[in-house]
């Protein structure tokens, strides 16, 4: 970043809230991209509570953005489940579960 956009502009002031979760949204798809590109196995989950408790902090709020990044993957035919207890996103291919899910 070069310099601060004009969405910081005073009188944009009364769209924060939704800037920030856009901006929110935003690296959730980039750090999942880079989870996906990076991991080795399938069996791997990305970790949403890391996510949750470094960036968002608002429960409500990671379980919007989550299940419209979900819907996003499903799209792209990709298989997805959330386990433990809401914390793990697996993203997969197979017909299967990824192991370790139950």
């Amino acid at each position: 970043m070069n310099s601060f956009g004009e969405n910081l502009h005073v009188s944009n002031k009364s769209n924060f809230n939704t800037l920030w979760k856009d901006n929110l949204k935003q690296r959730f798809r980039k750090h999942i991209s880079n989870f996906m590109m990076e991991r080795k196995r399938e069996n791997d989950f990305f970790d949403i509570d890391k996510f949750h408790r470094n960036y968002v902090k608002d429960m409500n709020i990671t379980n919007d953005i989550l299940n419209q990044i979900v819907i996003e993957i499903n799209n792209l035919g990709w298989k997805t489940y959330i386990g433990f207890g809401g914390t793990g996103l697996y993203i997969y291919s197979s017909e299967d579960l990824p192991l370790g899910v139950y």
